[in-house]
């Protein structure tokens, strides 16, 4: 009888642990460098490994180089990422799909800037 209800609880505890969300996958950069998620982790930061947390279900921490990435994932499966590194400095891990786009002079194309050469003005048109 213990063992059917072993059986029965790992199986439950299975099937809840799969029906999780994971992580999704993600490639991105920020202020701390370049961010590799696989999908289900492991987490990169600059090539290194970090060390993964899971929080909830759509929460997770990873640590390592000083710096924590807080991943959530989004109700449409993507990856949110946020970084927190030391006295307090934090920003976003953009998406490569979002990464800013590099103008003529090889400075982030920023439209509304003053000071903008020439060839970023025509890039801007």
């Amino acid at each position: 009888m213990m063992n059917k209800l072993q059986t029965i609880v790992l199986a439950i505890g299975f099937i809840a642990f799969s029906a999780s969300a994971a992580l999704p996958m993600f490639n991105g950069k920020g202020q701390p460098g370049d961010v590799h998620i696989d999908r289900g982790g492991p987490v990169y930061l600059n090539g290194k490994e970090m060390k993964l947390k899971k929080l909830n279900d759509n929460f997770y921490e990873a640590r390592g180089q000083g710096v924590v990435l807080s991943i959530a994932v989004t109700p449409d499966g993507n990856a949110s990422v946020s970084w927190t590194g030391k006295n307090r400095a934090n920003g976003l891990i953009l998406p490569e799909d979002e990464q800013q786009v590099k103008g003529p002079s090889g400075r982030d194309l920023d439209c509304s800037r003053a000071d903008l050469t020439a060839a970023e003005t025509k890039a801007c048109q």
